[in-house]
């Protein structure tokens, strides 16, 4: 089940609860629910209680599908943890002994269009890590987050692609002092090889993909920023030449090789 599909329908269904009020109001009205008539198509009586009932349930439906969706959410979250490893290692000798090739997710994001990380940090295709929260740090470290992350396994990283669905998958060569870990590596720096694309498009899910197009959002701390995400030719209607990029263009912008 997909969990933000089911969201943004219930959603739609509470955009769409004033017009079927109204709309149940205005039937109501006309059947006589507050005039007094003497042969009525349909009791007064009933169709107060009809108001009654509609009024009172249907908010109550949608509080109950919003605490089973949040449920919902809560053990999704719970699975996920407990099949993502915590990046970091308790032994600093624990090195890779072969070449560091892995999959990670990425966003693109902002004008001209960036690789950005899941955690908000953006960087080049080809770029060493640096250390946000202490400078003196030459990543990956190892009492800290600090260094470029990546899954060993294409399937862990196409796992975590279905749980951030605006996300791409890319493979990156990663280089330096590194960390090894069960699921993936911590290095020092890495280029990035290869950006896969979706079949479909990533708005309507139905038709092949034809043209990124960037969109202006609004983050969690109330930071507006640009997203780039792949379009069908259908959906991509509308939008402005400077909203648009090719792929070969895109491709040519981040850089990868």
């Amino acid at each position: 089940m997909n969990l933000a599909r089911v969201k943004r329908r219930l959603i739609k269904a509470i955009r769409l609860y004033p017009i079927l009020a109204l709309a149940i109001l205005a039937l109501a009205y006309f059947l006589g629910a507050f005039t007094e008539q003497e042969d009525p198509l349909v009791p007064q009586s009933a169709l107060i209680t009809g108001l009654y009932l509609f009024v009172g349930l249907v908010p109550l439906l949608f509080i109950i599908g919003f605490i089973i969706l949040g449920g919902a959410t809560d053990r999704e979250f719970k699975k996920m943890g407990s099949k993502r490893e915590k990046l970091l290692t308790s032994d600093p000798f624990l090195l890779p002994k072969e070449e560091m090739f892995g999959y990670k997710l990425a966003l693109i994001t902002d004008r001209p269009p960036t690789l950005t990380g899941l955690t908000g940090d953006s960087y080049r295709a080809d770029d060493a890590a640096s250390c946000d929260l202490d400078p003196s740090h030459i990543p990956p470290v190892i009492d800290c987050e600090c260094g470029f992350y990546a899954y060993k396994e294409f399937d862990d990283a196409k796992f975590e692609l279905t749980l951030n669905p605006g996300c791409f998958l890319i493979d990156v060569d990663l280089f330096g002092i590194g960390f090894i870990y069960k699921r993936g590596f911590r290095a020092e720096s890495q280029v990035v090889k290869k950006l896969h694309l979706p079949k479909r498009c990533m708005r309507c899910h139905i038709f092949p993909t034809k043209v990124f197009v960037s969109k202006y959002r609004l983050g969690y701390s109330s930071t507006p920023w640009w997203q780039w995400q792949i379009y069908c030719q259908f959906c991509s209607r509308g939008f402005k030449a400077e909203h648009r990029l090719e792929i070969t263009e895109m491709i040519k912008t981040l850089a990868i090789k």
